[in-house]
């Protein structure tokens, strides 16, 4: 018998009336300012103001209401610990918009000691970049029986998807080769003890 030890909980869904979200998100869209982190260099646009807030302060979600969208993340939340085994309990979330132009990307990163970190993709025509995972073993490519599990894992992003995963995998969005502006809202999600 084969266990396969040491599991990367990854987890992606569509959420019920993405439409309905989106056009509350429509609404809602001309408050937006985004802002540019000159320590990432120019690689994409964040509504966060480091300026002004740190990111453990932000919560865009919840700043501007939306309810829905905020309700739809906490149910895949709970699906998601479910599956996991963990005893979903109260969180706290950060949230912000993303903005990918042409020639826009995410460098390779994690979110630290976040429990859970997802994306939700509002705008996007799947051909805009996709999102990638690598591998948190990073010692199966030497291996000739098991490289083939080291390579990263790739997502076409559609609107109205949501993933959820652990805040500590090194994931990245690739190069925005088109015209098409893309927009997700990545959120952390830190339980309380």
């Amino acid at each position: 018998m084969i266990e396969h030890l040491y599991a990367t909980p990854v987890y992606s869904s569509m959420v019920v009336d993405y439409q309905t979200i989106n056009y509350h998100i429509d609404k809602v869209m001309d408050k937006l300012k985004f802002y540019s982190l000159d320590t990432w260099g120019k690689t994409h646009l964040i509504s966060i103001d480091f300026t002004k807030k740190s990111s453990e302060d932000f919560n865009i979600i919840k700043d501007l209401r939306l309810k829905k969208l905020e309700k739809e993340i906490d149910n895949h939340v709970k699906e998601y610990c479910d599956e996991i085994g963990f005893t979903y309990s109260k969180y706290k979330m950060t949230s912000w918009f993303s903005k990918f132009e042409n020639g826009s990307y995410a460098h390779i990163h994690n979110h630290g000691d976040s429990d859970i970190s997802g994306v939700y993709y509002y705008k996007t025509n799947g051909d805009d970049g996709k999102f990638f995972f690598e591998s948190p073993n990073v010692h199966l490519t030497t291996s000739r029986i098991y490289n083939h599990r080291g390579v990263r894992w790739e997502y076409i992003p559609h609107c109205g998807k949501i993933i959820l995963f652990p805040g500590w995998l090194r994931h990245g969005v690739e190069t925005n080769n088109t015209d098409n502006t893309r927009i997700s809202i990545s959120f952390n999600i830190k339980f309380e003890f």
